[in-house]
């Protein structure tokens, strides 16, 4: 009867019923006997008794189920609030953790930036306007010309083109505490110089990048930037290396 999801109270009724039946049954038989005058051998009260002994420890079985089932849904339950808790505590973490990788970035930016125009403007009194580009000559499309004088830049999904600003973006962005990196301006007649010193704190690696930009109009009439070349520790880079760059370049403005 358990087996087929009878309930506690189903099972006692129907065991209660079918013994007490058959408990009468043999009461009846007994008294017949009795009657008759023919005396009974004890078996059928040794049988009688059995029986009651047999339904006492069914109900106490049943019984003891009941309160393992009822503790068992209060575990269940138990579990399901400390996983709904648990859930809700990553979620928060995780937050936290973002919120706190913004600022830290943010802090980093605000510091190279503070660092540029205290170097830039020789003090506190602020950066000299001709010691680096102007904010237009930044936001213009960052190109590179190929052989064929075909010219190639980069446009994010859903974003603006890819400019030496935001190349300079991911410079500062990739200072931490074990690399370092130093920006300057250089003008060299119509052409600015980025001047790169970047070091490593754990190898002690340096280099020195010089990338030279100027400002071109294209066939189309549109205004650009482009990469005129690049130096690492007073090499010229090959074109072919140069345009392996600049594609790392794009893949990390579109990630």
């Amino acid at each position: 009867m358990y087996g087929m999801n009878w309930s506690t109270e189903q099972i006692e009724n129907e065991l209660s019923l079918k013994f007490s039946m058959l408990v009468d049954s043999i009461k009846n038989e007994q008294q017949v006997i009795n009657q008759s005058g023919v005396e009974s051998d004890g078996d059928i009260q040794t049988v009688v008794q059995g029986l009651a002994s047999v339904i006492d420890k069914v109900s106490d079985l049943l019984s003891n189920q009941a309160l393992f089932q009822s503790e068992i849904r209060d575990l269940r339950d138990e579990v399901s609030s400390l996983r709904s808790e648990k859930r809700k505590l990553e979620a928060k973490t995780n937050e936290h953790v973002l919120d706190m990788a913004m600022e830290i970035g943010q802090l980093k930016r605000d510091r190279v930036e503070l660092f540029r125009l205290l170097r830039k403007g020789g003090g506190l009194a602020g950066p000299d306007e001709t010691s680096f580009p102007t904010s237009e000559y930044l936001e213009r499309p960052l190109v590179i010309q190929n052989s064929e004088g075909h010219y190639l830049g980069v446009a994010g999904k859903g974003r603006k083109h890819f400019s030496l600003e935001d190349y300079v973006k991911l410079l500062e962005n990739s200072v931490n505490s074990h690399r370092s990196v130093d920006l300057k301006w250089e003008k060299k007649g119509s052409q600015w110089e980025l001047v790169i010193d970047a070091s490593e704190e754990a190898s002690g690696d340096k280099k020195t990048i010089v990338l030279a930009t100027e400002e071109t109009i294209t066939p189309n009439n549109n205004t650009v930037v482009r990469i005129v070349s690049m130096e690492i520790n007073e090499k010229n880079v090959p074109e072919a290396l140069l345009f392996s760059l600049f594609k790392q370049i794009r893949d990390s403005f579109l990630r």
